[in-house]
């Protein structure tokens, strides 16, 4: 059943991208019933990928008070590390079958009642004549870079680590994370401001987030914080991690096979 609900998006996809004959159509339905991989298939890829990474996240999270270390549990399980990594090249190419193949038909993208594939796709504009400049794929980038953690006996796993492992101690939606080490808080929010002292994976306090500037070709904003030994000044917000930001989770299917279940932000 998934085979054909996969198969009829992708000919409506196709058609309101104004392309697309039928030798296209079937390669994308025989694409979304293609056979799960091989043990043997799969240890091969996992260990391309791992080989590969450019990230050094730790699977396991040490403890620290009044700070959040990053987390990546996923190379721990080989058939989820091998899915993640697929969605990431598949995101990275802005392939928008790959993703819906890879998405849940009882997907959550709200906390109310607008929820489940199709609306998934009318959400982040799916459909679109130009699914190259769609959002999701940036927000799915820093999610799938962002690492994350098990549970449920690794059936479900949840992204990015500041929202998977966030501490029930620090109010969520007035916390934040440093997401690096060595980063800088600043006493006015522009680089050429003082540095009032450099920071390392550290809870904070989110006073304000103020507006947006490119820095090395990255636009974030600045945001107004304070530590918790009460130092307020201001940090570039791609080093800040919010547990009530942009979220993902998957879980486990039959067998060996992963889908995304949810992708939320807010409450």
């Amino acid at each position: 059943m998934r085979a054909i609900f996969i198969a009829i998006m992708a000919v409506m996809l196709l058609a309101a991208c104004g392309g697309g004959d039928g030798q296209q159509s079937k390669a994308e339905a025989e694409a979304a019933d293609k056979p799960a991989l091989s043990p043997d298939s799969l240890r091969i890829l996992y260990r391309q990928f791992y080989a590969a990474r450019t990230d050094s996240m730790p699977t396991y999270q040490p403890g620290g008070e009044g700070r959040l270390y990053p987390v990546d549990e996923a190379p721990l399980d080989t058939g989820f590390y091998v899915f993640r990594e697929q969605l990431r090249q598949a995101v990275g190419r802005r392939d928008v079958f790959a993703l819906l193949d890879a998405t849940a038909k009882d997907i959550s993208i709200s906390f109310g009642e607008e929820n489940g594939f199709a609306k998934f796709v009318s959400m982040w504009g799916l459909d679109s004549k130009q699914p190259d400049t769609l959002e999701i794929w940036g927000i799915l980038e820093r999610i799938l870079s962002g690492g994350g953690a098990f549970s449920d006996g690794r059936k479900s796993f949840d992204a990015p680590y500041v929202y998977a492992t966030w501490p029930e101690k620090y109010e969520p939606f007035d916390y934040g994370a440093i997401t690096g080490a060595g980063v800088r808080l600043r006493a006015q929010p522009s680089l050429n401001s003082r540095i009032l002292k450099t920071i390392s994976y550290d809870i904070i306090l989110v006073l304000n987030v103020g507006e947006e500037e490119e820095i090395d070709g990255e636009r974030y904003p600045w945001v107004e914080a304070e530590t918790l030994d009460g130092t307020q000044g201001y940090v570039w917000g791609q080093f800040v991690g919010y547990p009530v930001g942009y979220r993902a989770g998957f879980q486990r299917q039959d067998g060996n096979t992963w889908r995304m279940s949810y992708l939320v932000t807010g409450d």
